[in-house]
């Protein structure tokens, strides 16, 4: 594949994350798999367009006006593709030991993504985000 396909898949990444869940059939592989460090009910891995639907869904059900915003990169090396990207969005609540005043609180938190391409498509991917942060400002964790 060649550097430019892979920018452009990054792109597509983006899109998925923002909200355009039909996407993840035509960029992720059937044998696709997320690995992350699990946090709360969240697992540490996802397999699948289906599973990555499913685990974004879930995540964006806690949030309105959710965006994320590609801050560096992408970065690409041969089959690698890399960026940073910001988070923002604001909490309606749902998120198991959140405070409840932090209902209507716009948040923002950073992280990275790196995914490996195979037939144009994307088939592993690590995240790398700053969770406490957000849990912080939704009040699970003291700041």
């Amino acid at each position: 594949m060649s550097s430019q396909i892979n920018k452009e898949l990054w792109n597509l990444w983006s899109e998925l994350w923002n909200g355009n869940l039909s996407i993840a059939d035509e960029i992720i592989a059937p044998n696709f798999v997320a690995h992350f460090a699990p946090a709360g009910t969240s697992p540490a891995e996802v397999r699948g367009p289906e599973g990555m639907k499913q685990w974004i869904g879930g995540a964006f059900a806690a949030f309105t006006d959710a965006s994320f915003t590609t801050t560096v990169g992408p970065l690409v090396d041969e089959d690698l593709v890399a960026g940073r990207w910001v988070f923002r969005a604001t909490y309606q609540g749902g998120m198991p030991g959140a405070s409840p005043t932090a209902v209507g609180k716009h948040v923002e938190y950073a992280g990275m993504d790196l995914f490996r391409v195979e037939a144009g498509k994307i088939v592993e991917y690590w995240l790398c985000s700053d969770l406490l942060h957000l849990f912080q400002q939704v009040g699970m964790i003291p700041s």
